[in-house]
């Protein structure tokens, strides 16, 4: 008997000494289970060679950092404490198996799976007959309360890819990457933030669309081909000033733990963006580049930029963290504020009171040198757009420089 188990304790030994290690450094590509037990493929390139790992995911030409990876032996483990989530997973030998946790009061989670790329594979190309899903749209939203016609849609070829994304009064989902096949399109976003499978289906001139995501049931929508989108926005839509010539006022605390607050006397004379945003807020990510440019740009000129981060968490030394990191990543020089969590409570008190109808992360305002708002922006339509993106960032351009002069 003795024997025996001897023999089982050595062939262990032995299974785990000829285990493969992790790969050091390399593109992945993986699946996560979502709704509907559908697969939503991910691609990401990771380096654990040294002793702060690095990773990103990658879609199409877009790519997103993951902001902490700790690897423990056959442990890995991606940390997005801005979100409140992770990728828990083992190193089996060939693949990395877990799950993805979003930590809330009801925490949810997926499995997935990745593996290391050893081979380019082949590539899965658009077959288009008859006709493509590219251009402009307007997007018909079915919700409890009936349709939301306040969406649009834009979508272009790029060699044998599809890409493109909806577009929110608040915001777009997102640049997502996928293919053709006759009469139906299939496109996918994963960066740990998001996780999004779009299935459309030619009927007649229009689409017929499904938004899946990580939980719950899909977002189902019917795309109009346009050449000319706009948003038709209701009156409960459109953010202003509660009292149009009164300033608007903030405090908050720094990453260092310094406080700031809008009688600073380094604010006075100056022309500020002040941006209402979170560090867990994608289209927030995407505005950060454009705002930390403007600012060294135009900085000599007077002006200020500013960020105000509501954050999922109070805590304040989390939040501390998800400011330093959020800087770090985007090459912030510009004072990012913590200005409590996103619970309502807290928003009101901050916001409401000052304006009227705010609804969307990020919102940006244009105040003049006098201190008076002066246009309002809500919400930020990131790279995923397409050519609505540049004309944003013309369009911020623009205000800055009238306001300068």
């Amino acid at each position: 008997m003795r024997t025996l188990q001897i023999s089982i304790i050595t062939f262990i030994l032995l299974f785990i000494g000829c285990q493969k290690p992790i790969p050091q450094k390399g593109i992945w590509s993986g699946s996560i289970t979502i709704a509907e037990n559908k697969k939503l493929p991910f691609q990401m390139s990771l380096d654990l060679n040294t002793d702060s790992s690095c990773g990103y995911f990658i879609n199409g030409n877009e790519i997103t950092q993951i902001p902490e990876i700790e690897l423990q032996n056959d442990s890995l483990t991606f940390i997005f404490s801005e979100y409140r989530a992770a990728m828990r997973g083992i190193w089996d030998g060939k693949e990395w198996r877990g799950k993805f946790y979003r930590f809330r009061a009801d925490t949810t989670w997926n499995e997935f799976t990745a593996s290391p790329m050893l081979r380019q594979k082949v590539k899965d190309t658009t077959d288009i007959r008859g006709v493509s899903l590219a251009g402009k749209f307007h997007a018909y939203i079915k919700t409890p309360k009936g349709i939301d016609s306040s969406n649009i849609a834009n979508f272009w070829m790029k060699n044998d890819s599809i890409y493109g994304t909806l577009i929110a009064p608040d915001g777009d989902y997102g640049l997502l990457v996928g293919i053709q096949r006759g009469n139906k399109v299939t496109l996918a976003r994963f960066t740990g933030w998001q996780a999004y499978l779009m299935e459309l289906e030619l009927n007649g001139e229009s689409w017929n669309g499904r938004l899946i995501s990580r939980i719950g049931n899909p977002m189902e929508f019917i795309l109009t081909p346009q050449r000319k989108i706009y948003t038709r926005l209701n009156p409960e839509r459109i953010t202003t000033m509660i009292a149009p010539k009164a300033q608007f006022t903030f405090f908050g605390t720094t990453s260092t733990g310094e406080i700031i607050s809008s009688a600073d006397e380094k604010f006075k004379n100056k022309v500020l963006l002040i941006d209402i945003m979170g560090t867990w807020c994608h289209n927030c990510i995407d505005a950060a580049p454009l705002l930390q440019q403007l600012y060294l740009e135009y900085q000599k000129e007077g002006l200020e930029v500013i960020g105000l981060s509501f954050e999922i968490s109070d805590n304040i030394e989390i939040a501390k963290k998800n400011l330093s990191l959020f800087q770090k990543r985007y090459g912030i020089t510009y004072n990012v504020l913590f200005c409590g969590n996103t619970k309502e409570e807290n928003v009101r008190q901050k916001l409401h009171a000052q304006l009227k109808n705010f609804y969307g992360y990020p919102t940006t305002l244009f105040v003049d040198r006098k201190g008076i708002v002066k246009e309002i922006h809500v919400g930020f339509k990131g790279p995923g757009s397409g050519e609505i993106y540049q004309e944003q960032i013309q369009q911020y351009y623009e205000i800055i420089r009238k306001l300068l002069k």
